[in-house]
């Protein structure tokens, strides 16, 4: 693409972030946004060689709002996620009717590294009495990725405002030719015209 003589579009997305903010999945959020960070390096340093690229990174939407939750022992327990083997979406996704509660605790100590208490593995087992599966990745209205996040947040302090998309600001960066035409805070609407002006596109619309 970057021998075209007319320049070239890409557009990258770490797409599991919005589903793993759907199910309050930090571990899955986290993993996906460090693999996005490497495609931004990737990226940036393309540009810094071309002399000849603009990058933009940002996000179309807010998703949930995850946050730690203050308290003296917050540091630590967010940092015990680095111990965390597998994602609330493995968890959930291997547990069914027919799993025992001993096995619930067994299959989040595995993957968090966090022992459960009989009555939290309960509440999680009670969803998938009556559960209606649905293809494809998180189902939120359907497994119980609140009430797994929200036993996690005893032990990782990590706490979610929702499940649904949310409204705050969304960040912007730009690095290159045209960055200079950046605002500190514009409509996220008002991106398509910005990229049409540093690409020297007439603007039709």
């Amino acid at each position: 693409m970057s021998n075209h003589p007319n320049g070239f579009v890409l557009q990258v997305e770490a797409g599991k972030v919005d589903w793993a903010a759907h199910g309050n999945d930090i571990a899955g959020l986290l993993y996906d946004q460090v693999a996005h960070d490497e495609a931004v390096k990737v990226a940036i340093d393309f540009a810094e060689k071309d002399k000849n690229t603009l990058v933009i990174i940002t996000t179309d939407h807010g998703n949930a709002n995850p946050g730690i939750i203050y308290g003296k022992d917050a540091n630590e327990n967010f940092d015990s996620i680095q111990n965390y083997r597998q994602t609330n979406d493995w968890i959930l996704n291997g547990i069914g009717q027919e799993t025992s509660v001993s096995q619930v605790i067994e299959r989040i100590e595995y993957a968090n590294k966090t022992v459960l208490k009989e009555d939290e593995a309960k509440e999680i087992l009670n969803f998938y009495s009556n559960i209606k599966l649905e293809e494809g990745l998180y189902n939120p209205k359907h497994l119980p990725f609140k009430v797994l996040a929200d036993i996690q947040k005893k032990h990782n302090s990590v706490g979610w405002i929702s499940m649904d998309h949310s409204a705050d600001y969304s960040e912007l960066a730009m690095y290159g030719p045209g960055s200079d035409l950046l605002k500190p805070f514009i409509k996220n609407t008002d991106l398509h015209y910005l990229m049409l002006e540093a690409a020297e596109v007439e603007n039709k619309f």
